[in-house]
């Protein structure tokens, strides 16, 4: 009985000592994965307007930390949640982004460039997407061309 309690208290020992990496570890993808994921929509929207030959808007709604894709009847094609409720965990304090809203037009071409840093608990991800349909990965925060992934 003495050996089980003090196999017990070494293997709580080790957890306890291994929480905060492991708990850093997940922050960390979830901050990778909540920038694939916003990838993945941008590419989306450029998709949509390919096929559909229709503009579509790229919204950013802070409040509710969802990504939206419609067109301009609101007829809503893609939504995506970040939110806490979400597996990303997200609020709006980790996410910045100066437009919130972008339309995309037919030939390819989005009104303007976008780009969405986010950031939680040390862990930083940057999300550029460009004019012509570019949408690149950043994990550096100094350098501006620096670790830029395509998505």
């Amino acid at each position: 009985m003495i050996e089980l309690l003090l196999v017990l208290s070494m293997m709580s020992l080790v957890g306890i000592m291994a929480f905060p990496r492991v708990s850093s570890m997940m922050t960390n993808w979830r901050v990778a994965r909540a920038a694939q994921a916003m990838a993945e929509e941008l590419q989306t929207a450029f998709a949509i307007v390919g096929r559909s030959r229709k503009p579509i808007t790229i919204t950013i709604n802070k409040a509710r930390m969802e990504l939206v894709l419609s067109d301009r009847n609101n007829i809503v094609y893609r939504r995506r949640n970040f939110g806490n409720t979400s597996e990303y965990k997200l609020d709006s304090a980790n996410v910045q982004a100066p437009k919130l809203l972008i339309e995309v037009f037919p030939p390819g071409l989005s009104a303007d460039s976008m780009s969405i840093e986010i950031l939680r608990q040390g862990k930083y991800r940057r999300v550029r997407m460009l004019r012509g349909g570019l949408v690149q990965v950043c994990s550096n925060r100094q350098a501006i061309n620096a670790i830029c992934v395509p998505a």
